[in-house]
């Protein structure tokens, strides 16, 4: 409670508050009552360009529990001949290459880990659209470089920031965190290639 007031205090005293997202806009009015807008960060740096669809969808995060690459192999082995690449490295990563064993999607699940900035723009640049489904998230930079690549996102209707520029049908797919969700929009992403 301590911490609360001052922090309500503190944050009463400046002229304008920003958040990155609607996400934590939300919470720091929930939390403290103050109302902030919406100012998101620029994305990194990085050569985007737009070479092709190809067959993959692509994953950028950290491998940790929270971002739900899990949920991606899931609905990889449920849907055959979907492929994904799976950028980034973390702790979640020996038990994510374990379920891709195990599920027997060898050949159809290539973990990256950390990669240049270049292979990562050459990834965007080719990939069928671009996978950001963690729990709950503040912000998350993944969909502004996905856009700037002119790919389409697959996010979860509990997402959180994400949702902010995510939207159904017209800058990517929001589905429910099911695995059958999360096929389904994976293989009608495959079959609509000029919607991508």
């Amino acid at each position: 409670r301590r911490v609360l007031a001052f922090e309500r205090t503190a944050l009463g005293e400046a002229r304008k508050l920003f958040a990155t997202s609607g996400n934590v806009a939300e919470r720091l009015r929930a939390s403290t009552g103050l109302e902030a807008e919406i100012m998101p960060h620029p994305p990194a740096p990085l050569a985007y360009r737009c070479d092709a669809y190809d067959d993959f969808i692509l994953s950028v995060n950290r491998l940790d529990r929270a971002k739900r690459i899990d949920l991606l192999l899931e609905a990889a082995a449920a849907e055959p001949g979907l492929r994904v690449v799976i950028a980034g490295d973390g702790p979640d990563r020996e038990r994510l290459e374990q379920i891709a064993r195990d599920r027997g999607l060898n050949g159809r699940a290539e973990f990256t880990g950390r990669i240049s900035d270049e292979q990562l723009a050459d990834l965007y640049a080719r990939c069928l659209g671009v996978y950001y489904a963690p729990v709950d998230e503040d912000f998350g930079m993944v969909p502004f470089e996905a856009f700037l690549s002119q790919k389409p996102v697959l996010t979860t209707t509990d997402a959180g920031g994400p949702l902010d520029v995510v939207h159904d049908g017209k800058t990517g797919l929001v589905v429910a965190p099911s695995v059958d969700e999360l096929a389904r929009a994976c293989a009608w992403l495959r079959g609509h290639t000029d919607e991508a």
